[in-house]
This record gives C-alpha cells, structure tokens and sequence, in this order.
C-alpha cells in the first residue's frame, strides 16, 4: 500500500510540475516529502545509447563514489558494474574520487554501441591519485581500462580540487562518432585568483585496433590553461567531425585583466597534432575556471562556443563555415537582461555561472545554467536568489530568448544546483540537479551537497519542466535501429542537407 501511494504521488508530482512549468521547491520537505518524487533510477547525469535507451552512472550522497550503470532493458532498470573490471586492473583499489559528478559524471555512446566514461581512483595506501578511461564494446557487460597518461596527480590541501581529466561528450542528440577525445590538465604552478592555477593541457583520440582500445601519445595543447571545474555545467569541451576534433578551453590572463580568453584549436587523429589555436571570446571575470567554455555542432557543421561566466553575461559565437574554426561571429551575450542589479543598485547586471549547454535534433542551442535573479515578486519577496534557468537560440533567430525557470530555491541567497544538461534523440531536454544552500550548518554542507538530487526533462523545448518518470524514458526507445555508418566503418558520412544557410549571421 505504501508502495502504490509513493508511485501515485510521484506520477501527480509530474503533473503537478508540468502545470507550474518548474519545480519550486519548500523549505525543510525533501522530494519525496514535497512531491512524492522516489524514482527507481540513480538521479544522475542522463545519455542515450544509439537506440535510446537510457542509461545513468550511478552517484550516492557522496561527491566521490560510483560503482555501476543503470540501463533501461525491457522496462527495467539493470544494473551494470564498473568496479569489477578497476578492481581486476587494480587489485590495490580504494575508491573512486570526485565521481558524484564533482569531476566526472555521464557514460557516453559511439554511433556503433560503444560505452565510455572516465573516472579518477586512489589506491590503498598511496596518495596519488590516477585517472583511467573505461570503454566497453558489449553493451556493458564488459569494460577495458586504460590509465591515461601524464593524469597521475596528488591532491592539493586546497577546497578547489576538482581532477584533472576531461572527456568529450554527446553535446547534442547523436551519439559520438566513434572514441571520445579526452583532455588531461597538468597543474605547473600558482596564479592569481580564487579559482586560477596554471595548467598545462593535453589532449589525445583513443583508437579502436580491432577490439582493442589504444591510446596514442598525447599532445601539448596549452601551457597557459586554467584548471577545470567540471562540479556544475559540464558542458562538452570538444566535438569531433571525421578525423578532425574541435575543443575550446580557457587559459589564464595579465594579472590586471578583467576577463578570462577562451581559445578553439583543431586536433587532427591522423597526424595527431594540434593546430590553428585561435582566440574567439572572452568572460568576465579574470583568471576564473568557472569561465569554463563549452562547443557543441548543429547538423549543417556549423559549431557554437559558449563561454562560462561566474556571475557574469555568458558570451557565446559560432563559425561562419561549416567544420571549419577559421572564422567566428562576434561574441554576443547570451541573456541581455533579467531580474538582476548589481550590489550598488546603480546599473542592471546580468548574473549567469555554470554553462551547460547542447544543441538539439532541430539545431536548436540550449543552454541551462545559474542565474542571480531579484526584483522578481513572484518569487521570495523579490529577495536576491539563484534559480536554475533554460534559454535556447534556434536558427533563424538573432538573440536568446528569455529565460524559463526550471527550479526555485526555497531561500533567498546562495544556491548552487550541481546541474548538467543532455538531449536525447527525440530532442527532450533531460537536467540532472541537485539544491544547496550555503545556509547548511558548515559541518553538513558536504554530506548535503547533493540532496533533493533529481532528473528532470522537457518535451516541450524547455517551457516547461516536470520529473522525468520510466515512461517517458520508455517513450525514446527505438528497438531495432540500426546506428548509421561513418567514414570510421569504410564508407562515407552522412552529408547534411543543408550545409550552408542555417545560420546566417
């Protein structure tokens, strides 16, 4: 009887979000108090197989453990385990670090059915840590393991650690082309700033030699990177087309700077180097690895960079030609206005931080992310808040539409959501969230870090938003498709049908 209440609460809940339009949450009640939200998938990051079926790493309360995939099979959620396979590579293993979505978070498809994802360990008693990329070719039941190169790093005593590895991931609604490219951060010394540290970044595309993952020699992609911050956001820093990847990142800047550049550079699987680093943006404020970028592609080739901010204007560009990263529009801001001021009152200021952003099956950019908002009366007495917001830009338009609210914090004052952003083939929007506040009790904010954790999605291009239930997951299957070929299998990639007027500046 309890069972049933709980399945008829969370099914009203749905509904109950759907009409509102987004989840506005009460203070003190946890999901399941306030909504009857129990679901029987782990609440975390969501991507889709090339069939599309769902599938989530599994998270806890804890920012560092992971230990299994939950995958969608036959109206059930299986559970397939990741930790067998580290143990066998490393008999040593004591854990997974930074594995709750603080660093890594998602398991990515190729278009061949192919499984990636990378995660950072400890061993028994050693204090370095290491990173590995994992890639199973069996839909899950088995996995490889692959240290990857130069990722071995001890942690600092500092607050701000948040790994070193970083991998390419579905921006959009198409699986991955084939392997991930992956980025490994190096850190070389100090530099000015709360959030700064100079890095050196490298970059290298894992092969497939028959059933075997290889990992070529990395690349030296900067030597001025700043470190990652991949907590909240967890845009893609890459999109691969062919033998050719694109990847932005941000480096650090004159210690009188006010912004953070970013740059996009071109990696070549062939030659495996990089080549035309070129500088397109740049974010407010300085010297910030919230300022991280994200890129992502549309069907007609043209690529879309968005730069992170940390209460600041997002600044976002595309390339004039199709998978090319010769030339970019010039950066405009992504919300131009909003229900903010800045501390003085004397002028409006637009505050977003954390970018996650993807491109949908129509080339519509979507972009989820934290905005400061206050004079807004609906909501906290017009108190200052951060709210968790949605905004897309679709092809024939020139600037981006206002921002819809996905959830309300029960607080005014700090909140910081832990969000990251997926589409999937049917072009539903699916955010993976938590709510904190800095209002906890200094010794429970780790432990309550990602409490009231859930999934929700859009079927409606972000106007809306509701608690994502199995049958809307079950809605996106498609069984029996076959994932298409690529110039990886021997014959030619799919041509887009239109690859020259889609966005014209």
């Amino acid at each position: 009887m309890i069972l049933a209440v709980t399945v008829l609460l969370w099914a009203s809940s749905a509904a109950v979000a759907a009409d509102s339009g987004y989840i506005e949450l009460e203070d003190g009640l946890t999901l399941a108090e306030q909504f009857g939200y129990v679901p029987d998938y782990s609440q975390h990051v969501v991507t889709f197989a090339p069939d599309g079926s769902p599938t989530i790493r599994s998270r806890s309360a804890s920012q560092d453990r992971t230990s299994f995939v939950h995958r969608l099979e036959g109206g059930q959620w299986v559970k397939h385990d990741l930790l067998a396979a580290l143990r066998s590579a490393y008999p040593r293993l004591a854990g997974t670090v930074h594995a709750g979505g603080l660093a890594s978070d998602r398991v990515d498809w190729d278009i061949r059915g192919r499984a990636y994802t990378v995660l950072t360990i400890r061993l028994k008693h050693s204090g370095v840590l290491r990173s590995v990329l994992m890639a199973s070719a069996d839909g899950l039941r088995s996995w490889q393991v692959l240290e990857l190169p130069f990722s071995r790093y001890r942690p600092r005593a500092v607050p701000h650690d948040r790994g070193n590895v970083i991998a390419e991931h579905s921006s959009g609604s198409r699986p991955l082309e084939g392997p991930p490219l992956i980025g490994v951060y190096g850190r070389i010394g100090p530099w000015k700033g709360q959030w700064a540290s100079l890095n050196q970044l490298r970059v290298m595309k894992p092969v497939w030699r028959g059933t075997k993952l290889k990992l070529p020699t990395p690349v030296v992609a900067s030597g001025k990177a700043l470190p990652l911050l991949q907590a909240a956001g967890g845009s893609s820093f890459a999109v691969t087309h062919g033998h050719t990847s694109f990847f932005v990142y941000a480096t650090v800047a004159a210690l009188r700077a006010k912004t953070t550049p970013t740059y996009v550079a071109v990696y070549d699987s062939r030659t495996r180097c990089v080549k035309k680093r070129k500088l397109i943006a740049r974010s407010r404020p300085s010297n910030d690895s919230h300022c991280s970028p994200g890129i992502c592609m549309d069907s007609t080739g043209i690529l879309h960079v968005a730069t992170g901010a940390h209460g600041w204007p997002f600044w976002y560009t595309r390339s004039t030609q199709p998978h090319s990263a010769v030339s970019w529009t010039k950066p405009t801001q992504v919300i131009e206005n909003g229900f903010v001021t800045d501390p003085e009152g004397s002028s409006p200021r637009v505050r977003q931080t954390y970018l996650s952003m993807a491109c949908g099956p129509d080339d519509v950019i979507h972009i989820v992310c934290r905005q400061g908002r206050s004079g807004d009366d609906e909501h906290l007495d017009g108190l200052f808040h951060n709210a968790l917001v949605h905004t897309s830009l679709a092809p024939a338009q020139r600037s981006w539409e206002v921002p819809d609210l996905i959830v309300v914090p029960p607080q005014p004052g700090y909140s910081n959501y832990y969000q990251k952003l997926t589409v999937d083939q049917l072009g539903r929007l699916f955010v993976s969230c938590s709510y904190f506040s800095r209002r906890d009790p200094p010794a429970t904010r780790r432990a309550r870090r990602f409490h009231h954790r859930m999934v929700l999605m859009s079927d409606d291009g972000g106007a809306t938003w509701r608690f994502a239930t199995n049958d809307d997951f079950m809605v996106g299957l498609s069984p029996g498709t076959d994932p298409p070929e690529t110039e990886a299998s021997g014959t030619q990639a799919p041509v887009p049908a239109d690859a020259s007027g889609a966005w014209a500046d």
